[in-house]
Formats: structure tokens, C-alpha cells, sequence
């Protein structure tokens, strides 16, 4: 191994809102400490191992940046002229593309679309006084990533050690409407308190992706398991044999998926047939338990078990609808109280007038944004003698 593999350099972790805490509490459970919880995630120092086994090893985090430097910007001017002075020529190769995405608030400049152009300009003109040749931009699939993050006037610039988002799995070939991220899903089998022994269900399961992300849970597959790339491959500090040494320590811990743990149930034949599809591209397709169902039609009772589901929201109603969505919540509530006895429930909710329709009042609520609406998971606890 490379000595300078071992070297610390600044991270920073980014998450969805509010998930900071949760994040911070799985990097020490990957091995790492010193972290520390900011707006929308995390700052920690990472050796080139750590940074792998975060990419690998990660549920919660969305992106994996690396800062290459912060200077005040109050205009396009300054923007450019700042990045023009980063050595690219050190990061981006000659014949590698690139791709810049750019994040701006309470800023001069006020688009961030804008934003990313004057930064791609600025590389492209610092790169070809360099090379006498000016770089491609590649917006599907590119060697480089770098990511622009501008809020009052302060301007970082960072390297993607991710291959852009981490909430693609890889194993998400088809989805039904509005699916909840990867990432979201495995947050709320944290929240819901699950030990990977109770029994799992899911009664509006869509096209399975708390499941899925359950069975990963449950068995230690690596959060980047089914992907193609980790994102790191192509950057300049690239040690094989680290990923390797990496790689092979996590997947090594993977272990069977029990065959009475997971059960997903959903009433939409679509649903259920996207959720076949992904199960597909996994293990676990002989180990999850799924049924076409109405959950009011299902055999139970389901005693000491965990719930963990994503119901409906009904976000363009028409006229009418609401009345039916209200009915739904109330009759999942009966459901829960009368056929889960013993067992917690975490539901995510879009607002509180729907959360009154579920009979119990929630133990504990986390609130986060999901396909850019603003909903919270409730915990319940569902007790025996009702």
C-alpha cells in the first residue's frame, strides 16, 4: 500500500436535511472518527481507505466531496478569475471530461445554472493554456466530477469522490411514481429502531426500495455493492489496491438473507411487477416475500414485528380524492392496531391531518424532504393490549 494512501485530507459528507446525526452515528460504526455534524451533513478528516470504505460502505450519505479550496465571490468575475488559478491540470488529464454541478443561495450570483457555466469556463480556459487543447464536458458520464457549492458569497469548490449521487444503488431498474431514495429508505429502517431480526413488513411496498434496502441491511451487503463504479476510479489519486484491500474486507462480511424476514405487500399489479424486476438484480429474490395485496386482505395478525412503509400521499388530489386518501389512513391505522399487536410502525406522513387518522399518537417524529416535499416519518409503537 502507497504510504500517502494513509495521509488525512478534509471531507466533507453530504445528506439529506435533518439525517446529519444519523450519518455521523454510521460513519463510527464504518470505522471512522472526528467527525462533525453540519447543515446538510458531515465534515471529517479520511485517509484514502476511509474515503473507499465510506463510498462502498455508505446508506445515508448522498455525496462524497473532497474541498479543493474557498474564496469569497460576490461576482461572476470573481468566480472566474478564482478558479482559473486552480491547478487543473494536476486533477483533470488530458483527454478526461468533466462535469461541474453547482449549488447557490443568498449570493451576487443568484442562478446556479449561471454559476456552473462561469466555472466550466473558467477550467476549460485554464486547461487549454495548459494542454493548447480545451476539455469535453460530459454530463452523463464523466471522468471528473467537481461540484460548486456558493452560499453568501462564499464559494467552494470540491472533487466528487462519489459517482455523483450515492442514493443509486444499482439495483433500481424500474420504479412506479414518486419512489423514495435509496439513502431516505435506509434512513428509516435506522429511525424505526429495526434489528435486522424482528420481521419486516412493507403494505405499500411500490417497487420495493425499503425493502431491498432492509435486505442489504441484513445481510452487510455494501451500500455500493450493485454499482458499476464507486466514482473514485478515474481520479488521479487512485490506489487499485487499496479499493481492493477494501472491497474484499466489506464483501466479506455479507452473509445469507434469512428466508422469514422480509415481506412486502402493495394492491398495484404495476408495483408489484417493478419490484419483481429489481428483485432480479439482487440475491434476495428467493428470500423477500412479496403478494399483490390489499393490506386490509392479508392474513394476519402480524405480532412483535416491524413496520416500515411509504403509504400513498396524494400530492395532485382531484376533487374528491382527499376524502378517499383520509379513509385510506384511517383504515391502515384500524389495521395496525387490530392485526400488529407488539410491534412499532414508521410511516412516513405528508401532513398532520393525515397523522391524525392513524389511531396512535407517534412516539418520536423525524421530518425530512422527500422528491422536494417537506414530510416527516412518524414511530409508533403499537401495544398489545391496545
Amino acid at each position: 500500500m502507497n504510504t500517502s494512501a494513509l495521509k488525512q485530507h478534509p471531507f466533507f459528507i453530504s445528506c439529506p436535511r435533518n439525517l446529519e446525526p444519523l450519518l455521523l452515528a454510521e460513519l463510527r460504526e464504518l470505522g471512522i472518527e472526528g467527525g462533525n455534524a453540519e447543515y446538510l451533513g458531515v465534515t471529517v478528516p479520511l485517509s484514502q481507505e476511509d474515503v473507499y470504505r465510506v463510498v462502498y460502505g455508505s446508506r445515508l450519505a448522498s455525496r462524497v466531496l473532497r474541498p479543493l479550496g474557498s474564496f469569497e465571490c460576490y461576482s461572476s468575475e470573481e468566480l472566474y478569475s478564482n478558479a482559473y488559478a486552480f491547478n487543473w491540470s494536476q486533477l483533470i488529464q488530458f483527454g478526461q471530461t468533466f462535469k461541474i454541478t453547482a449549488t447557490v443561495s443568498d449570493s451576487g450570483i443568484t442562478h446556479s445554472h449561471y454559476a456552473a457555466l462561469k466555472l466550466k469556463d473558467a477550467i476549460v480556459d485554464s486547461l487549454r493554456d495548459q494542454y493548447g487543447e480545451r476539455p469535453n464536458v460530459d454530463r452523463d458520464d464523466p471522468d471528473i466530477r467537481i461540484d460548486l457549492f456558493l452560499r453568501r458569497d462564499q464559494a467552494t469548490i470540491s472533487l466528487y469522490y462519489s459517482n455523483g449521487v450515492l442514493h443509486r444503488r444499482g439495483y433500481r431498474k424500474q420504479a412506479v411514481e414518486a419512489p423514495i431514495k435509496e439513502n431516505l429508505a435506509a434512513a428509516l429502517l435506522r429511525f424505526s429502531g429495526w434489528d435486522k431480526k424482528q420481521k419486516l413488513y412493507d403494505f405499500f411496498c411500490g417497487s420495493g426500495t425499503l425493502l431491498l434496502e432492509a435486505a442489504m441491511m441484513a445481510t452487510n451487503t455494501p451500500a455500493g455493492f450493485f454499482r458499476d463504479v464507486q466514482g473514485f476510479e478515474t481520479l488521479p489519486d487512485f490506489d487499485a489496491e487499496v479499493w481492493e484491500k477494501v472491497k474484499s474486507e466489506m464483501d466479506s462480511q455479507i452473509v445469507p438473507l434469512p428466508q422469514d424476514l422480509i415481506f412486502g405487500s402493495d394492491i398495484d399489479a404495476k408495483s408489484i411487477a417493478a419490484f419483481r424486476t429489481n428483485l432480479l438484480e439482487t440475491p434476495f429474490a428467493d428470500s423477500i416475500h412479496l403478494e399483490r395485496s390489499d393490506f386490509n386482505q392479508l392474513k394476519g395478525p402480524f405480532e412483535d414485528a416491524v413496520v416500515v412503509t411509504n403509504p400513498p400521499y396524494g400530492v395532485r388530489l382531484e376533487q374528491g380524492e382527499d376524502a378517499i386518501l383520509h379513509k385510506l389512513y384511517e383504515s391502515f391505522g384500524r389495521f395496525l392496531k387490530t392485526q400488529c399487536p407488539g410491534g412499532k410502525a414508521c410511516m412516513v406522513i405528508p401532513d398532520e391531518g393525515l397523522e391524525k387518522e392513524i389511531w396512535f399518537k407517534p412516539a418520536k417524529r423525524l421530518f425530512f424532504d422527500n422528491g422536494g416535499l417537506e414530510v416527516h416519518a412518524s414511530l409508533y409503537t403499537i401495544r398489545k393490549d391496545g
